[in-house]
């Protein structure tokens, strides 16, 4: 078993969520027994999906009265699974950027994420305005779509002169209208971007679906 097999077959999101048939699991336990690398990004996903869990909770306390804003709360205890894959992605695709990634997940882990909600209808045309925290928190976008034309989806976000700030491959949907974005600590900073969303195709191409405009300032 190699590191590209489990990237492309999402091995360390399925084995958090205890998804794998048990055949495919003792095959993925004998690999990660000896290596170090995915024991360390198992270990930060559990803690990552742990801390979503937990802000989930907190914030269902203090928001349980207001009404549509539970939803995107409800929608942020799926992203759990797309953090681990997340981090698998900053692992194994982003070998050179994954140190420093890794030191900010580690100082982020205690921390739980902030959840942004990105709505076609309301966040298409003008810039939305985010606050951003100041310590190094994982950030989620969870965007407002028709996720039933794609099973597998495609996000980037794109800063203000065109270059790609980060992206996510293979995001599968929260719900028939929403997907989740994860997006490591320390990985935006205060400026404009904008949110792109394309859906995979068959022959491996994308098709743009979505663009949210946004502008993130820092937090006082």
């Amino acid at each position: 078993m190699d590191h590209l097999r489990i990237e492309e077959q999402n091995l360390i999101d399925r084995y958090v969520r205890g998804t794998m048939p048990a055949a495919e699991r003792a095959e993925f336990e004998e690999h990660f027994v000896a290596c170090s690398e995915c024991q360390e990004q198992i270990e930060i996903a559990k803690s990552l999906r742990e801390a979503v869990r937990e802000s989930v909770t907190e914030q269902a306390g203090q928001r349980e009265r207001q009404g549509p804003q539970w939803r995107w709360i409800a929608i942020a205890a799926c992203t759990g699974l797309l953090i681990a894959l997340a981090a698998g992605t900053v692992f194994l695709s982003q070998r050179d950027r994954a140190l420093t990634d890794l030191a900010s997940a580690r100082s982020a882990q205690e921390r739980p994420p902030v959840v942004f909600g990105l709505s076609l209808s309301r966040d298409a045309a003008e810039a939305r305005e985010m606050t951003i925290p100041n310590e190094p928190r994982w950030m989620i976008f969870l965007a407002e779509i028709d996720a039933t034309r794609y099973s597998r989806y495609r996000a980037a976000v794109i800063g203000s002169r065109g270059e790609e700030a980060w992206t996510q491959d293979g995001i599968q949907p929260n719900s028939p209208d929403s997907i989740s974005v994860a997006v490591p600590p320390g990985t935006l900073h205060p400026g404009s971007y904008t949110l792109t969303v394309s859906g995979a195709q068959p022959d491996g191409t994308f098709i743009l679906v979505a663009r949210f405009p946004v502008r993130l300032v820092p937090g006082k």
